[in-house]
């Protein structure tokens, strides 16, 4: 047994250190890029440079540009104060995994795996449209989202929310929603809630309704935004003058094919992880080799692709890479082989989830829809004649829905719990009674990792480390390059 305070040492080591490198990563990288890129230095820094007043330049913006008022409230000073931005985006970035973790209840080796997932996002994508224009577009959004999650929680489980968390959640709507795709993902996540209460005839729940109520406005201040259909018609002229005549299901098709790109055919790490762990649980979970080969179609089709382009080449047509509509022929069947592998992976994922869930349909429909805004909001990226202009940044929704769907997945559904608790407090204290009672050689019994799990937080911990040492590396490379 481990003397001393050497198992308290222990135990805020498994429920923390995760945390804790997540922040020594967000700081390497906030350290090494330079934010005189993109559209910080080149556009927002000067917005401030003339006589105008912020509230002037916002009403210039909202009758010509964009609608998302709130987030450019903060933006256009924050250029102006690039330390000042660092040291908010690190404590953001960092407090994601944190945030998940409480959503899910994941404790001990479990926070490892959420916070390892999150290392695993290519944080560089941030840098498309500079790094400030970018975070604040995006990931403080998601974050406003997940803290807004942590009211939800609370609610459910009928505590009462104290004034200022509330106020937070409030501010946290506002300006979540002020990002189109945020305020989607918030109205898919309220609406869910308000049918949980109805099925629990628990309708007296003001909080809830007045966070709808914020995130509609915001809906119908977006849509009702001039300066929206002048960005777009805009950069429909300057970047894709061809989008006016396609058609509803070419464009469509043009957001399928790039999630297709995006997640299966350019084998994106998180998604990579995602469709390996559910097969590890469903086999663990069932221990049928039939279920286990469907739930591993998205594995399955991601392992032919590398075997495919690199043994292959000759079959390279059969996985082809979409790329620009304008590109496309038609006429040819490859065209369509995208679409087909995407409907498998989402059939496949799915199907998984259901073997997890257990009979659980709740749980599994709340999961299923939640799953299924997330890849809304990358197809509909199609709608948009800037779709391959911004990059990947916009599927940073559908990273982190996946990111959730798999942590759920372990912790919840797939009955790893039990073995990965090991390293919270009541389990050390409880591997330390036992100890006393059988001097040592079964006290660790129950926190022994079986060989599959072993493995997979060791490829996981490897995937981490390579992708924080490229995004470092892209990070220096970006604020020369640009």
């Amino acid at each position: 047994m481990l003397k001393g305070d050497t198992g308290a040492k222990r135990t805020w080591f498994y429920e923390n250190g995760a945390f804790v490198a997540a922040a020594l990563a967000a700081v390497l990288w906030h350290v090494v890029l330079s934010t005189n890129v993109g559209d910080d230095m080149v556009y927002f820094k000067t917005l401030l440079d003339g006589n105008s007043s912020l509230g002037e330049i916002l009403a210039h913006r909202y009758e010509t540009w964009s609608s998302r008022m709130v987030i450019e409230a903060v933006l256009i000073p924050l250029v102006h104060c690039p330390l000042l931005w660092k040291i908010l985006d690190i404590v953001i970035f960092t407090s994601l995994p944190v945030l998940l973790c409480g959503l899910l209840g994941v404790t001990g080796r479990g926070r490892w795996f959420v916070t390892g997932l999150v290392l695993l996002y290519p944080f560089a994508d941030m840098a498309s449209a500079g790094w400030i224009a970018t975070t604040t577009n995006y990931l403080w959004p998601l974050w406003g989202v997940l803290v807004i999650g942590m009211v939800l929680k609370q609610l459910r489980c009928g505590r009462k929310v104290p004034v200022w968390e509330a106020a937070a959640a409030f501010l946290a709507c506002a300006y979540a929603g002020s990002q189109e795709q945020a305020a989607v993902l918030l109205l898919l996540l309220l609406g869910m809630e308000v049918l949980h209460y109805i099925s629990e005839k628990r309708m007296k729940q003001p909080l809830l309704y007045a966070l709808c109520g914020i995130d509609i406005i915001s809906l119908i201040y977006i849509f009702s935004c001039p300066g929206n259909a002048i960005r777009s018609a805009q950069e429909m002229a300057g970047r894709m003058p061809e989008f006016a005549d396609f058609t509803f299901a070419e464009k469509l098709y043009m957001g399928l094919a790039n999630v297709e790109r995006i997640f299966i055919a350019e084998l994106d790490p998180v998604y990579c992880v995602v469709a390996a762990v559910l097969v590890l649980l469903v086999y663990r979970k069932t221990g049928d080799y039939r279920k286990t080969l469907l739930a591993g179609i998205p594995a399955l089709l991601l392992f032919g692709q590398a075997v495919v382009r690199v043994s292959h080449p000759s079959l390279k047509k059969v996985f082809v890479r979409p790329e620009q509509t304008t590109h496309w022929d038609w006429h040819a069947l490859v065209t369509y082989m995208p679409l087909v592998f995407l409907v498998l992976s989402v059939w496949g994922i799915l199907y998984a989830l259901w073997q997890l869930a257990d009979g659980a349909w709740k749980h599994y429909l709340w999961t299923a829809f939640l799953l299924a805004g997330g890849f809304s909001m990358g197809v509909v990226m199609g709608f948009s004649p800037t779709i391959y202009a911004s990059a990947n940044r916009p599927y940073l929704y559908l990273y982190f829905v996946l990111i959730y769907v798999c942590a759920d997945a372990v912790w919840n559904m797939g009955g790893m719990k039990a073995v990965w608790k090991i390293g919270s407090a009541d389990a050390v204290q409880k591997t330390g009674n036992a100890d006393v009672a059988q001097s040592g050689s079964g006290a660790h019994s129950e926190g022994k990792m079986p060989v599959p799990e072993k493995l997979m937080f060791t490829v996981l911990g490897l995937l981490v480390l390579a992708n924080i040492l490229d995004v470092t590396r892209m990070c220096w490379l970006l604020g020369r390059l640009l």
